[in-house]
């Protein structure tokens, strides 16, 4: 194959289309530590008491082509199979015994709860306003507040704020409620709105890949002739006309260009040596622990059917930064 020499660090979604592309025109080498590609694109299959296996994402789950056009243009390119999914998300709260599920319709909305209906609908009034505030956040201020501070200013209860704002954040980003808190306001609503998330009505459709998102790693792999598995990189040095790979078994190979598709500490620690441009941006990212299980354990999720949804966070109690729990 014609064209320059290029190698890619890092097998995930970035990596992988990076790739995909460059190697139409160029010959690729792809490094990845892992013993597998993919990334947080990782299906696992689980075998029911019944039927066939069926493939559990535990990384990427779902998109919507209005948010993800660059992603949607990959699966169409790859012929990958998808189907429809949703965003819903429940609340089950041990303390005051509420259960409801936004994007459920009524059946979700109608809540179990043996006491403090008043609250709950008080609460669904405030949901609205809520959507409102973020909005006009976005269209006038550019303050980095927390979102905490956001909701004291604009006077929301503890019980929305307990009960709707907290496991709104920490069930998508899978943070403790005391960070979901202190998340900046602004960034948390830029994401909500592009994601349709700021309205009662008006989502984009879901979608995810059929039979799991292993099916599009898969296909990319097959387009890729230089794949090099457990793999890890331990520097980059760059030259006016090359990039110097080393791995860790020691061996440095050449290329034109290298392209590090890695988180931004991984990168940093790669680039031999970085610039001070580099160290101030990839250095500025810190990261928290987010441990994951896969379980088949139905005792976890509302116990009403037509509650449970796609993210299901659970409250050990009514206060605003207590324990909670969120299961997909």
């Amino acid at each position: 194959m014609t064209g320059r020499r290029i190698a890619v660090i890092g097998g995930g979604i970035s990596g992988l289309t990076a790739a995909y592309i460059l190697s139409q025109s160029n010959h690729v080498t792809l490094y990845e530590a892992d013993a597998r590609l993919g990334g947080h694109a990782n299906t696992h299959l689980v075998v029911p008491p019944a039927g066939p296996p069926v493939g559990v994402d535990t990384g990427f789950i779902v998109y919507n082509e209005r948010t993800y056009p660059l992603l949607t243009r990959l699966f169409a390119e790859l012929e990958v199979a998808t189907q429809p999914s949703d965003m819903s998300m429940s609340v089950r709260c041990a303390g005051c015994g509420l259960q409801y599920a936004g994007r459920r319709g009524l059946a979700g909305l109608a809540a179990g709860l043996p006491r403090g209906r008043g609250r709950y609908l008080r609460m669904l009034g405030e949901v609205p306003r809520f959507h409102r505030e973020a909005r006009r956040l976005l269209a006038t201020a550019d303050e980095d507040r927390p979102l905490k501070d956001f909701l004291r200013t604009n006077g929301f209860s503890w019980y929305f704020t307990a009960h709707f704002a907290i496991p709104l954040v920490a069930a998508v980003w899978s943070c403790p409620p005391g960070t979901a808190l202190r998340y900046p306001a602004r960034y948390l609503f830029a994401f909500l709105a592009n994601h349709g998330m700021l309205s009662v009505s008006g989502s984009p459709p879901w979608r995810t890949v059929t039979g799991g998102s292993r099916g599009y790693v898969e296909r990319v792999a097959k387009r890729l002739p230089d794949i090099r598995l457990a793999t890890p990189v331990r520097a980059v040095r760059r030259h006016p006309d090359r990039a110097e790979v080393r791995d860790a078994a020691g061996e440095t190979q050449a290329f034109d260009a290298a392209v590090i598709a890695t988180h931004p500490d991984q990168a940093l620690r790669l680039l031999d040596p970085p610039t001070r441009a580099e160290r101030e941006v990839l250095g500025a990212f810190t990261y928290t622990p987010n441990p994951a299980l896969l379980h088949t354990d139905a005792t976890v999720l509302p116990a009403r059917p037509g509650v449970r949804a796609s993210w299901n966070y659970e409250l050990s109690g009514c206060a605003p930064a207590g324990p909670g729990s969120a299961t997909t």
